[in-house]
């Protein structure tokens, strides 16, 4: 990284529901997003920002407790279902998930950790965009 650039991290993260439409179609329900908050790279920032960085870091840890903790865990916020996408099957085996959207604009899902048997749940699997 070249002196003096700054990284910042942030994340959002959606939990969604899962609904079966019929024998290649499902429909995707985003029942909640999480703002995380954002994460500064220490050794990335520029020594004359150090300071302001550190009185930042301070006042956070002066707030009451329970804003400290939505400044931890992230800003929840309920979707309860205003946001959703059907999508059909394209391919499926055990590491790769395609779909497509109703657009026909495909995306490819890798699975996350590998089922420890055969008999594992498929409602808990996981995959990544």
């Amino acid at each position: 990284m070249p002196s003096g650039e700054m990284q910042i991290e942030s994340k959002i993260i959606f939990s969604s529901k899962l609904s079966v439409e019929g024998p290649l179609r499902m429909n995707e329900e985003y029942v909640e997003g999480i703002f995380e908050s954002p994460r500064v790279i220490e050794e990335a920032l520029p020594e004359q920002l150090k300071g302001v960085f550190n009185q930042a870091v301070s006042t956070v840890q002066q707030l009451p407790g329970s804003i400290r903790d939505v400044v931890d865990s992230g800003l929840r916020i309920p979707l309860s279902g205003s946001f959703q996408r059907l999508f059909m099957i394209s391919y499926l085996d055990e590491e790769i998930l395609i779909i497509r959207d109703t657009a026909g604009i495909p995306e490819v899902l890798t699975r996350l950790d590998a089922p420890a048997s055969p008999l594992a749940d498929p409602i808990t699997t996981e995959y990544e965009s």
